[in-house]
């Protein structure tokens, strides 16, 4: 019995080791397999050849934000990148660092920064076909044009460019298999719907005065206007309807007259106050900023009427303040809808 307890030992002693070895085998092979040749990273391949083509996509993971105050946008984006260099074939299979091959940067043009969250390595295809496959994320700088502010709808452009290549040498040809967006968003003020990229291999770089191949990705999107108008043009709306309830007092009770014009005048400053943070600080007017001035010269103009016909009252003129203020109530709602068709014209 304890010789065959010695025996079992010893196979499996013997069946560990040949284990080891094995895995020691593959592993010095699989080094040895994905060896990077001894070549220059700096040159591209086929130098005195062709241009070398890098093929291209962009796709919106996620959009956290569009902030309007700062105009940014915050983005989560994944990018592939694929080209040929025939100094890598037979090495199908390996993941190499960027740093071992010929790696064309792309640079962002729109200022901030993103941040790669993935490895950054390669991966070798069959011939030394080359894929880059990355994700970015970050807060970019991006344009905002609020003339129709909160019924606007913007097209924010993300740019980069080959930074080291003229198109003679490498250009960018656009992958429209990995351009698109996800369905879900994390962005709840804004409805996306959807984005698009073109090339462009005659860019002049402002910085270095020199031609470059550019990438556009554009993202449509168009701002969900329910809150603006629910939390901003509905309450100062009611505000300025409170202020026309004057022309239904007697002009002989001046006291409730001036003192509900003049709370609506005070009501109306302290809303425009407190909105102040929902509306982006801009060099023009944008058709929120034509609205709540109009409407506050709305409620400025139902005091002076209620002034008016308190003056008229005092010095016995009670008939004509009766007369003016039921005038003003077909004259203010009229004057208030067509001020407002005019200011929202453009965008109904």
């Amino acid at each position: 019995m304890m010789r065959i307890f010695a025996l079992l030992f010893l196979l499996a002693l013997t069946s560990i080791a040949h284990s080891q070895t094995r895995q020691e085998t593959a592993s010095a092979s699989d080094h040895r397999t994905c060896a990077v040749p001894d070549l220059r990273t700096h040159i591209r391949p086929d130098p005195e050849g062709v241009p070398t083509v890098i093929l291209t996509g962009v796709r919106v993971i996620d959009i956290r934000e569009i902030n309007d105050v700062d105009q940014t946008i915050t983005i989560d984006l994944a990018i592939r990148r694929m080209w040929q260099d025939d100094r890598l074939a037979g090495l199908e299979g390996c993941k190499l660092d960027v740093a071992s091959v010929w790696f064309p940067e792309l640079v962002l043009l729109n200022s901030g920064r993103l941040f790669e969250r993935w490895p950054e390595t390669v991966t070798i295809g069959p011939g030394g076909a080359v894929t880059y496959l990355q994700r970015i994320s970050g807060t970019l700088a991006s344009y905002h044009a609020l003339r129709d502010f909160p019924f606007d709808s913007q097209a924010i452009d993300l740019s980069f460019i080959l930074l080291d290549y003229e198109p003679e040498e490498a250009l960018i040809e656009l992958d429209a298999e990995f351009v698109g967006i996800y369905d879900i968003l994390n962005i709840s003020d804004w409805r996306i719907k959807g984005v698009a990229a073109q090339i462009d291999n005659g860019f002049v770089a402002d910085a270095f005065d020199e031609v470059r191949t550019k990438l556009d990705l554009t993202i449509e999107a168009e701002r969900i206007r329910a809150f603006y108008v629910w939390k901003i043009i509905l309450p100062i709306s009611l505000i300025v309807f409170m202020s026309w309830s004057v022309f239904w007092i007697d002009p002989a009770q001046y006291g409730p007259q001036i003192g509900l014009s003049a709370t609506s005048m005070l009501t109306i400053i302290a809303f425009i106050f407190a909105a102040t943070n929902m509306l982006p600080p801009l060099g023009y007017f944008t058709l929120m900023d034509f609205f709540i001035g109009g409407a506050t010269i709305f409620v400025f103009l139902a005091l002076l009427v209620s002034l008016t016909t308190t003056y008229l009252n005092t010095i016995q003129f009670r008939e004509s303040a009766k007369i003016l203020d039921k005038a003003c109530r077909f004259v203010f709602p009229l004057a208030y809808a067509a001020f407002n068709w005019f200011v929202f014209r453009s965008v109904f």
